[in-house]
């Protein structure tokens, strides 16, 4: 990797990620919908999930296609080219990550073929130089190479458990990267911000369909993909803030998917069961036990995403004032669980529940939400009314198809 560089010069410039992103990923959706339901590519509702048909599941692609133009064209530009040795080491696991995703939604792959995928991804970026070592680290070299392995592989499967609710993994990981954005603009590391701004572009077009209601769903071609550029841009900045330093404000960043995946290990390995083996136990899961709505859940979760951003932005940049800000919002972030729980909860007496631990939030969203099954007009993705649902042609709802193999 080269020298650290400095942010592009207009401002304005480092607009063009973002704009190509948002552009692209907007473009695609509708196409890539529709090749899914055409050759009935969807996740099939089970015991765990909410939607009540299968759903096309390859949003991932569209999320890669305008992430990956945003990064080639900003490569091309005279600001892009001083970064371009820093961008270019995140490419190879990056491709490997995103096949290794879309061959599981495709044909489903089983957890230790994943993992081995994505150790090799892990491995490619590191020997490139897209590690949490550097030449004046204190850590011992290979120690840190098995530590910056370790930390790609955990950021990557944490974005993936996480994808349990419409919207949520593409949410939170677009506050995420809004994090990483305000750490390297404050910085000035021009390859964060830019790396940082293509992700978020693509990630904020993609919430337009991807947000409850959902019409398609990331699937593991999307979740690992970003999780693995989450990871990318923690190892960027190790350089300018420490190893340490890097790993701990990174964590904090993502401390909601990071959390919810520590606490599922540990909740399996103390029930005896495996790692890698589903259930309904996640902290979504919990939100809406409270009585929380679908969205309820979700917009609470976005909301501690927040504050873990600002948490995390202020442990990378030493400014600890960001503490208060970030105190504050983990207390407006606790009432509204509290309010929207009892609200949730009184409105959900008298109904007959799902047999679902979580289904007191389901049987809310099912009375008011649209049929989620599939229904297209042109590019556009349209859903119907509340007050009269638009009947949904035969010939567009997917079958249900066997889910593809995965941790969650």
């Amino acid at each position: 990797m080269s020298g650290l560089g400095t942010l592009p010069t207009p401002y304005l410039a480092a607009i063009l990620p973002f704009a190509v992103a948002f552009l692209t990923t907007f473009l695609l959706v509708p196409p890539v919908r529709r090749f899914a339901v055409e050759w009935r590519l969807g996740d099939k509702p089970n015991g765990r999930k909410l939607h009540a048909h299968a759903i096309p599941h390859l949003g991932g692609i569209a999320i890669f296609g305008g992430f990956f133009l945003a990064l080639l064209t900003l490569l091309a530009t005279p600001f892009g080219i001083e970064q371009a040795g820093r961008v270019m080491a995140l490419l190879p696991g990056l491709l490997i990550v995103f096949g290794l995703g879309l061959v599981d939604d495709l044909r489903g792959l089983g957890a230790s073929a994943k993992l081995v995928y994505q150790l090799l991804a892990a491995a490619c970026v590191v020997a490139m130089g897209a590690s949490l070592h550097y030449g004046g680290a204190s850590l011992a070299f290979g120690m840190a190479i098995g530590l910056s392995i370790f930390w790609y592989v955990g950021v990557c499967n944490s974005v993936n458990l996480i994808d349990g609710l419409d919207g949520l993994a593409a949410g939170t990981s677009a506050l995420a990267g809004l994090g990483f954005l305000f750490v390297g603009a404050r910085l000035g590391d021009g390859a964060v911000v830019l790396v940082a701004l293509s992700l978020v572009g693509a990630l904020t077009a993609f919430i337009r369909f991807n947000f409850h209601p959902a019409r398609i769903f990331m699937g593991d071609t999307g979740s690992m993909f970003i999780g693995f550029t989450l990871a990318f841009l923690a190892c960027l900045l190790a350089p300018r803030v420490g190893v340490w330093t890097a790993l701990f404000g990174s964590a904090a960043i993502l401390g909601v998917p990071i959390l919810d995946t520590a606490t599922a290990i540990l909740r399996r390995v103390v029930a005896r069961r495996h790692i890698f083996k589903a259930d309904g136990e996640h902290t979504h899961h919990k939100l809406m036990q409270l009585g929380l709505s679908h969205r309820g859940a979700v917009l609470v979760l976005y909301a501690l995403s927040s504050v873990f951003a600002v948490l995390g932005s202020g442990a990378l940049l030493g400014q600890t004032q960001l503490l208060y800000w970030a105190l504050g919002l983990a207390g407006a972030v606790g009432a509204s669980v509290a309010i929207l729980s009892r609200a949730g909860g009184s409105r959900a007496q008298g109904e007959v529940l799902p047999a679902t631990p979580w289904a007191a939030g389901w049987v809310q969203d099912r009375e008011v939400a649209p049929n989620p099954a599939l229904s297209m007009s042109g590019d556009a993705v349209q859903a119907p009314t509340e007050s009269q649902p638009d009947p949904e042609p035969e010939d567009e709802v997917l079958t249900p198809v066997p889910p593809a193999a995965s941790p969650r």
